[in-house]
């Protein structure tokens, strides 16, 4: 969980919020409110806290200074590739053993989207688009969920990547701070340089003298 190494860190940090949502998507289908708004909303929520969390947490306690743009973004995008698996996971568990009926209500839904539309195309009795359908919808599913994610993933990185206002930039003070010598002390020190140059040239002078 500690590691300095992007991949593993958001390997790590990816598995834990995937298998939170994923055990949150099948409470939502045991109390049969996995299609409700606003438990989807609140799903969104976990993943988008999720990896911000993580994002804050490899700043400010294995990295310990701030990041870049890129490593943040990169941290994320680790992070939705594993989360979009879990989600892949669970949807191939939905469809097969939690609702066989899926794609049979799902091809009745575009049959009659076709009809409104006045197209003439039968969607149930094509066994080939029926078969060509379920082999793409998880890759497409896998695709589209990590893209969603990658949105909130780039939004957090450019928040997170910003300078905070009104923070002072301390190098540029630090080295202010250096370059600064009190007038003061140069006030002070510019007679004592003057009483040694006359001292030295007093000395030369006896010198030339006694030669």
């Amino acid at each position: 969980m500690k590691s300095k190494n992007i991949w593993k860190y958001g390997f790590n940090w990816g598995s834990i919020v995937g298998g939170i949502y994923f055990l949150y998507n099948f409470l939502g289908y045991l109390m049969k409110i996995e299609s409700s708004f606003f438990w989807s909303l609140l799903g969104t929520f976990i993943i988008v806290f999720g990896i911000g969390w993580a994002m804050a947490n490899y700043k400010k306690n294995i990295a310990k200074e701030n990041l870049s743009f890129g490593k943040y973004f990169s941290i994320g995008t680790v992070m939705c590739l594993v989360i979009a698996l879990f989600v892949t996971l669970y949807m191939t568990i939905y469809t097969l053993k939690l609702n066989p009926l899926f794609y049979d209500n799902l091809f009745i839904m575009y049959q009659d989207m076709f009809d409104e539309m006045g197209l003439d195309f039968n969607v149930l009795e094509n066994n080939e688009f029926q078969r060509l359908f379920q082999i793409s919808f998880l890759p497409s599913s896998y695709i589209s969920t990590f893209i969603g994610n990658l949105f909130y993933v780039l939004l957090l990185s450019f928040l997170l990547s910003r300078p905070t206002f009104g923070t002072p930039n301390q190098t540029q003070n630090k080295q202010n701070f250096n370059d600064y010598v009190p007038y003061k002390d140069v006030k002070e020190d510019t007679p004592e340089e003057d009483e040694n140059e006359e001292e030295s040239s007093e000395k030369q002078e006896n010198k030339d003298t006694l030669e």
